[in-house]
């Protein structure tokens, strides 16, 4: 009896792919894949990660299967002896996406030219350069701004002291 799980997920995984291939009457379904399903310990959900051939249509795909969730899961339900069907989430499996960035990754880590002492040196020079270039462009800069900036040289009048402002002194 060890792996009852397992075999339970096993079993929903072929049933539900043979549902959604066969019995389901759409163009999105005819190319679908059901990569894995995880059911919770006490059988009450069921996550479903889907694919299809075509990676543009998955989002559909997702979408239609959702929407008829319940339909699928009382098909599930007439194929299978189980005492309690579980509810079914079904989710977009991107694992081929990421399987694909990590191959591409790896390729251009073995082509990549290995870089040596002499290539690091150079390339910290080279921002060191940078660095002191975007100095002198932002000194220039200011300096620009501030001679934009002309000192508006202000009169200075004096007031007349009139009766009111007089009496309001003393």
């Amino acid at each position: 009896m060890a792996d009852k799980k397992g075999r339970v997920q096993e079993i929903i995984q072929r049933n539900l792919s043979e549902i959604i291939i066969y019995d389901m009457k759409n163009d999105l379904t005819k190319y679908a894949s059901i990569n894995e399903v995880h059911v919770t310990s006490d059988y009450s959900y069921c996550k479903v990660y889907v694919s299809h051939i075509n990676p543009e249509k998955s989002d559909d795909l997702v979408n239609y299967l959702n929407n008829r969730a319940g339909k699928i899961r009382t098909m599930l339900a007439n194929k299978i002896s189980i005492y309690k069907t579980p509810a079914l989430i079904f989710v977009k499996d991107t694992l081929f996406e990421k399987g694909q960035a990590m191959d591409d990754l790896i390729d251009h880590a073995l082509n990549q030219k290995p870089m040596t002492l002499k290539d690091l040196d150079k390339i910290e020079k080279d921002n060191a350069k940078k660095e002191r270039k975007d100095i002198s462009m932002k000194k220039k800069v200011v300096k620009k701004k501030v001679a934009a900036k002309k000192p508006v040289a202000k009169k200075a009048t004096a007031k007349k002291a009139t009766k009111k402002t007089a009496t309001k002194k003393a």
